[in-house]
């Protein structure tokens, strides 16, 4: 059982068939249940929180990677100067 569940994920399109599944339910959980008060007006629109959320996850990442690259890394020589 267990290996037939890992299997499917070995497969090249499952896990992308997986991430948009859960991407759809997200969004569609959002008309379901109103689980926001509509204070605001972005409050209102559908998977707003989703996609906020997804969008700044990437930008931590973006702004992570170019941080390492630019001023945390070190030439090779750093220390033999």
């Amino acid at each position: 059982m267990i290996k037939r569940i890992f299997d499917w994920f070995s497969k090249s399109d499952n896990p992308k068939k997986l991430r948009m599944f859960c991407f759809f339910a997200i969004i569609l959980a959002e008309f379901i249940f109103p689980w926001h008060s509509s204070q605001h007006s972005w409050d209102r629109i559908p998977g707003f929180y989703a996609i906020f959320g997804f969008l700044s996850c990437a930008a931590m990442i973006i702004v992570s990677k170019l941080l390492g690259q630019f001023w945390l890394k070190k030439d090779e020589d750093y220390y033999d100067r």
